[in-house]
């Protein structure tokens, strides 16, 4: 048996508005020579979250984004640019005993809990010589045999 898994939902994600709201939390001009970068950068986060949240179905319009999720396609958006600013993953800041600031190798770690009830994420397992459909969704698993 193969089982074919969907690629995620694109959701109609304004991609200018996240690079526009980033740019404000940047305190970038939008005709800074780096707006391009950033618009960029924002296309890539709406990608990265719409993979992590795996929906099946997307949402109608933009405008139906939670806010949440919104906010974290910012937030990752701006993550993404300052990389640039880290090679190696070490940051130009330092914590007060004197060491250096790493940045996770995970870049949707600091915005995943912006959504913890809305990803769901289907898979197929076999147990006992039979396959099962798993759905992971609000932090609890559900089973039931594969038709």
């Amino acid at each position: 048996m193969t089982n074919v898994v969907a690629p995620p939902a694109a959701n109609p994600w304004d991609v200018t508005e996240v690079a526009e709201r980033a740019l404000d939390v940047l305190r970038l001009d939008p005709s800074d020579m780096d707006a391009a970068r950033v618009e960029a950068k924002a296309a890539e986060a709406v990608a990265l979250i719409d993979a992590e949240l795996d929906m099946a179905v997307p949402y109608a319009t933009a405008a139906s984004i939670p806010a949440s999720v919104f906010g974290a396609a910012v937030t990752l958006t701006v993550e993404l640019y300052r990389r640039k600013d880290a090679p190696g993953g070490i940051t130009d800041s330092w914590s007060a005993d004197g060491t250096y600031l790493r940045l996770s190798a995970d870049v949707m770690k600091g915005v995943k809990s912006a959504w913890p009830n809305f990803g769901h994420c289907w898979s197929t397992i076999s147990m006992s010589g039979r396959s099962f459909f798993r759905c992971v969704t609000n932090a609890f698993v559900r089973s039931w045999p594969n038709a």
